[in-house]
């Protein structure tokens, strides 16, 4: 319960400070799911590779294979949005791919998540069943009130701590904040960045978000300045490298390495969908653009190059984080069955990019 309370209230200042420096919520758009997909990146960026319907046969193959948990709201066929340009799946479904032999999957969290451990890491609960299947996956640590250069040193020391197996190919996986606290490593660290050999952003903040910009300008800042005991303050620029002046400049000014395989899963949600938590910050977003999973607009999800694995009909934490169910705030059930499925087809689309 005291737990409760002291999220409420976070979230009630850095809703504060969003309004102060938006102003009221302009009047609600809806979302219109027959609308194509949209990508912003700068000019000269590589382009975007479409591997949604792929990664639809993918998630549909699992959803039978493995029975679908009753902890889940969710038809499977319904966890990704279809927008009007996808393109429908080749006759013929191709088999299922493989698990990559001798993958090391590394997660990185995102913004604030060392200072809330009890709402664990990303995918947690999916690493750990196929941790016991024999792939290897770990979680780097990274400040949460750092901002991406810091976190990305922090990323680069743990790699180079970590021997060198024969054969073995990295696979990191970033959160939210921890997919450009990769990106920084990868351009700002080419040596321990040579070990990587594909990245996945989910929900990643990738061209930044408008709420970060609010929060600068607005009391929010306080977040970065909050005595918290398990969460140094670092060097307080974690919503500074979140706004959209700062990513859109990173983004024009550097050129990730082309070693490396990128890909790119979204999410956003209806209003009536959305974690109670986020409702203010997807309202916000959503007098702009409604689809947005209650941190970041959909077309501000996607790294230049990357494979786009789709957008998945969830919220900004539930396509990773247990919040809701730790919580027991929002209802309507858990979404870890579909967290897992997710996951799942993650590993497999990149076993067959990389095979």
């Amino acid at each position: 319960m005291m737990l409760k309370r002291t999220l409420t209230r976070i979230l009630a200042v850095l809703s504060a400070a969003g309004a102060l420096a938006v102003g009221c919520a302009p009047k609600l758009l809806s979302i219109r799911a027959e609308a194509p997909a949209q990508v912003l990146a700068p000019p000269g960026a590589p382009p975007v590779i479409d591997a949604r319907p792929r990664f639809r046969e993918i998630v549909a193959a699992l959803a039978v294979e493995r029975p679908w948990g009753a902890d889940s709201r969710h038809d499977p066929a319904a966890l990704l949005w279809r927008l009007t340009d996808e393109a429908e799946p080749s006759l013929g479904l191709a088999p299922l791919p493989t698990h990559a032999p001798r993958l090391h999957v590394l997660i990185v969290p995102g913004a604030f998540a060392e200072c809330f451990p009890e709402f664990g890491m990303p995918f947690e609960k999916a690493a750990a069943v196929f941790a016991e299947r024999g792939i290897r996956i770990d979680f780097i640590p990274v400040a949460g009130r750092s901002g991406c250069t810091h976190n990305a040193a922090q990323i680069a020391a743990y790699l180079a701590a970590l021997p060198s197996e024969p054969e073995e190919r990295t696979l990191l996986i970033g959160h939210s904040k921890g997919a450009v606290d990769i990106l920084q490593f990868l351009v700002d660290h080419p040596g321990p960045a040579q070990r990587v050999g594909a990245v996945i952003s989910v929900a990643g903040a990738i061209n930044g978000s408008p709420l970060a910009d609010a929060m600068v300008r607005g009391p929010g800042g306080i977040m970065t300045r909050l005595p918290l005991r398990r969460c140094p303050p670092g060097d307080r620029k974690v919503l500074k490298c979140l706004t959209r002046s700062f990513r859109l400049t990173w983004q024009a000014e550097n050129r990730l390495p082309a070693h490396v395989r990128y890909f790119s899963l979204g999410a956003f949600v209806r209003r009536e969908d959305i974690h109670p938590l986020m409702l203010f910050g997807r309202d916000l977003l959503a007098g702009v653009e409604p689809r947005n999973d209650g941190y970041l607009a959909f077309s501000d999800q996607i790294i230049p190059g990357s494979h786009l694995l789709g957008w998945a009909n969830l919220d900004h934490w539930d396509i990773a984080l247990p919040i809701r169910e730790r919580l027991n705030i929002g209802g309507a059930g858990s979404r870890a069955a579909a967290r897992e499925l997710l996951f799942e087809a993650m590993l497999l689309i990149v076993a067959e990019s990389i095979d």
